[in-house]
């Protein structure tokens, strides 16, 4: 494996223009964020996947959608990349890549994704019924 360092500094000394004039050699930066619990379980992703699409072995649209979801999993919750980082490697803008964490932690959190509130136990609006 080749010494990337070593060889530059073969033929570079830190008072070389090419070295004083902004050109280092840097550690690539990570970004630090809390990682969900669930985003680390192939099982509740999976779960997660099929709760929030459940015709996802019929509807291509749906399956579209949950491989998009699994890879903004895999890429910004698993991986830590940016938002820019897969947006660019999945081909769309970084705003439809937060839309989609923001809907991914609603949807672990037990709500609906379009913000309306919670899924389960929801509560009929108007008078009840009197039985």
């Amino acid at each position: 494996m080749f010494d990337t360092y070593g060889q530059l500094r073969r033929f570079l000394d830190g008072s070389d223009p090419f070295m004083s004039g902004g050109h280092q050699i840097l550690v690539s930066r990570r970004i630090s964020r809390k990682i969900p619990v669930w985003s680390k379980s192939d099982v509740k992703v999976r779960e997660l996947l099929k709760q929030s699409f459940p015709k996802l072995t019929v509807n291509p649209r749906q399956r579209k959608s949950a491989a998009d979801w699994a890879r903004v999993i895999c890429l910004y919750f698993r991986m830590g990349l940016p938002a820019s980082h897969v947006a660019a490697e999945m081909a769309v803008k970084p705003k439809d890549v937060q839309n989609i964490v923001q809907r991914l932690r609603l949807a672990a959190a037990g709500e609906q994704t379009n913000g309306s509130g919670r899924r389960l136990g929801k509560r009929r609006r108007g008078r009840p019924e009197i039985k």
